[in-house]
C-alpha cells in the first residue's frame, strides 16, 4: 500500500488548477427549449468513465465530437469490460453453460468493439483504457471488499481475482475497492481532464452507480493532493425505469418527472445531422450487443444527449452500506 501511495502522490503533485467555461454556446434545438444548452471550452480535455464497453458511445457519443471539434481531446476509461452479460455470452460463444473461459473471451470481444465505436468517432485506440474490474462486482468494492485487509473480491464469472496485467495502472492491483479509487485517481492526475462525464449514482444498474461512488472518491484523493484542482463533472443516464422508451421523437428528453436535474437544471448537447448519423454508426459498431438490445442502443441515437451536473457532495469510501443495493441481481456460480 505504501508504494501505491507514493505513485499515487506522484501522479497527482503536478496536476494543475483546470477551470470550467460556462458561455459562448449554440442554441438549443426548439424541442429542448426546457434545458440549458451545454458549453464546451476550447481544448477542452474530456474523460469519459465507461462503466461497461458501450455506455460512453450511449450516453457521450456526441458529447466527445464535439470536443473533437473544438479541438479538444478525448480519454475513455471503462471500469469493465461487460463480460457477465450471461445471454450475450451465451450467444457469441456459442455455449449453453458459460465457462470462465467464455465470460473472458467475451470480455476481450467487447474490448475490441470498443475500439471500432470510438474510430468511428474519431478517436484513436490509444485514448482508450480497460481497468479490467469486474462486471457486476463494483457494489462488492465499495464495503466488503474494500483494503487488503481482506483478501480480494473474485469474479463468479471470470474466476479472476485481479485485472489482466496489461490492464493494470497502480502496482499490485487487485479486485478491491481502495484499488480502484486509486487507480481512477492515477488516471485523473495524468489526463488532467477539465470535464469528466460519468452516471449519476441513480442509475439503475449496480455497475453504473458505482461508478458514481468510486469518482467521487477518487476526486476526493485528487483535491487532498492538489487543493485547487477543479473539474466540470457531468452525470449521464442510461438505465432508469422505462426513460426513454415511452418517447419516440427525435429529441432525447430527460428524465425529469421522476428524477430532479439538480442544482445545474438539465444540460443539452444538440447534434447535427452529421454527428447525429455518426453516434448511431459507433453504436452498430457494438455488434454482439445489437444483437442482443439493438432497441436499446438505437433508443438513445437521437439528435441530443442529455447530463446534468451534481450538487457538490463529500464522498468517502468505503461505506457500511451497499448504495447501489436496490439494483442488484444475485450472480451465478461461474464455471
Amino acid at each position: 500500500m505504501l508504494l501505491r501511495s507514493v505513485v499515487l502522490a506522484a501522479l497527482l503533485a503536478a496536476l494543475p488548477i483546470v477551470a470550467t467555461d460556462d458561455s459562448g454556446a449554440p442554441p438549443p434545438p426548439a424541442s429542448a427549449e426546457r434545458m440549458r444548452t451545454l458549453v464546451i471550452p476550447a481544448a477542452a480535455r474530456l474523460l469519459v468513465i465507461s462503466p461497461h464497453p458501450d455506455d460512453e458511445v450511449i450516453a457521450a457519443g456526441g458529447l466527445i465530437q464535439r470536443v473533437r471539434a473544438v479541438q479538444g481531446d478525448v480519454r475513455v476509461v471503462y471500469l469493465t469490460d461487460g463480460e457477465s452479460y450471461q445471454a450475450g455470452v451465451r450467444v457469441e460463444e456459442h455455449v449453453a453453460d458459460p465457462k470462465s473461459s467464455d465470460y473472458r473471451e467475451y470480455g476481450v470481444r467487447r474490448q475490441h468493439e470498443a475500439r471500432a465505436a470510438l474510430e468511428t468517432l474519431g478517436v484513436d485506440r490509444s485514448a482508450l483504457m480497460f481497468l479490467g474490474f469486474p462486471n457486476d462486482g463494483l457494489t462488492r468494492l465499495m464495503t466488503t471488499y474494500w483494503s487488503e485487509r481482506r483478501h480480494a473480491f473474485t469474479s463468479p464469472y471470470t474466476r479472476r481475482d485481479r485485472p489482466p496485467p496489461s490492464e493494470i495502472v497502480v502496482q499490485a492491483t487487485r479486485y478491491r475497492g481502495e484499488d480502484l479509487t486509486q487507480e481512477l485517481a492515477a488516471v485523473i492526475g495524468r489526463f488532467r481532464p477539465t470535464m469528466i462525464a460519468v452516471p449519476r449514482k441513480e442509475d439503475q444498474h449496480v455497475d453504473h452507480c458505482a461508478a458514481w461512488y468510486f469518482t467521487a472518491d477518487a476526486l476526493g484523493d485528487v483535491r487532498r493532493v492538489h487543493r485547487d484542482f477543479r473539474t466540470d463533472v457531468l452525470n449521464y443516464i442510461v438505465h432508469f425505469y422505462s426513460w426513454p422508451f415511452e418517447d419516440d421523437s427525435d429529441m432525447l428528453p430527460p428524465p425529469d418527472q421522476d428524477l430532479p436535474a439538480g442544482p445545474s437544471g438539465w444540460l443539452n448537447v444538440p447534434l447535427t445531422e452529421g454527428e447525429a448519423a455518426r453516434k448511431r454508426a459507433a453504436l452498430q459498431k457494438y455488434e454482439s450487443q445489437m444483437r442482443m438490445m439493438g432497441w436499446f442502443l438505437l433508443a438513445f441515437a437521437r439528435r441530443n444527449e442529455v447530463f446534468s451536473r451534481p450538487p457538490t457532495v463529500h464522498v468517502v469510501l468505503p461505506l457500511k452500506r451497499n448504495p447501489c443495493a436496490a439494483f442488484a441481481e444475485p450472480a451465478p456460480r461461474a464455471k
